[in-house]
């Protein structure tokens, strides 16, 4: 008897709970927007790279150290405070031929490279030639590029979040609702200096061109513009 009396209470208990919360469905309207913004580069910067090879290792590096520092101190006395040289390459490889599967020592090949920054963009056709001059024919790359591209990225997407919040308040508007507040904000931004900023590749085939060919590949560089694209994609409460 007592069993049952206690089962009894228990659910009765149960059924007069009071309901403490409840599922609240919200309101929220996303939205994206993009800024895309062309700038012109501010800095260059220019590799060059000496290579040359033979049976003497000592005479290969001699003869690489030799023009690499004229053609470095040459390019030094053009340039302001603010520019600089640094090395980016050296390497020394072994060459081999094969014959009856087996290897057989042929040459060494001696790399040297550096890398010219320029913030004075005007220069760069006087650099390369000075390099030129100075037995330099390898032109590795030329690049130019945004020094406070963080900057530039923050304007961008600060743009990019009015325009989301304009099209948030003229979709809300009319569908007859309104912002409350933001719930989530994904914010994006790349200089992507590859896709639209002109690169220079003189190699091999432009070592065997006349003195001629190269000063006219030389006068045709141009800077270009940098494509800044900023993204934001927003999440709102409505109410």
């Amino acid at each position: 008897m007592r069993k049952k009396l206690l089962i009894s209470f228990t659910i009765m208990s149960l059924a007069f709970l009071p309901v403490f919360a409840s599922d609240v469905i919200e309101s929220v309207m996303n939205i994206e927007a993009q800024k895309v913004k062309e700038v012109a580069p501010d800095t260059a910067t220019i590799r060059f790279y000496v290579e040359n090879t033979g049976i003497n290792l000592n005479d290969l590096k001699e003869k690489n150290d030799k023009i690499v520092n004229a053609a470095i101190n040459a390019i030094k006395s053009k340039l302001n405070s603010d520019e600089s040289v640094k090395t980016v390459a050296f390497s020394v490889n072994n060459v081999y031929s094969y014959k009856d599967k087996v290897r057989i020592f042929q040459k060494y090949e001696v790399k040297n490279g550096f890398e010219v920054k320029l913030k004075d963009l005007s220069k760069i056709s006087e650099i390369i030639k000075i390099a030129m001059d100075n037995d330099i024919k390898n032109i590795g790359q030329l690049n130019f590029s945004i020094s406070d591209g963080e900057a530039i990225c923050n304007q961008a997407m600060s743009d990019a979040i009015k325009i989301a919040q304009n099209r948030a308040n003229y979709l809300a508007q009319a569908s007859g609702t309104q912002i409350s507040k933001i719930k989530s904000i994904n914010p994006y931004c790349s200089l992507n200096s590859n896709t639209v900023v002109p690169r220079m590749y003189v190699n091999s085939m432009s070592a065997k061109a006349s003195d001629g060919a190269m000063e006219n590949v030389v006068d045709t560089i141009e800077p270009g513009v940098i494509s800044v694209r900023a993204s934001v994609n927003i999440a709102y409460y409505l109410k």
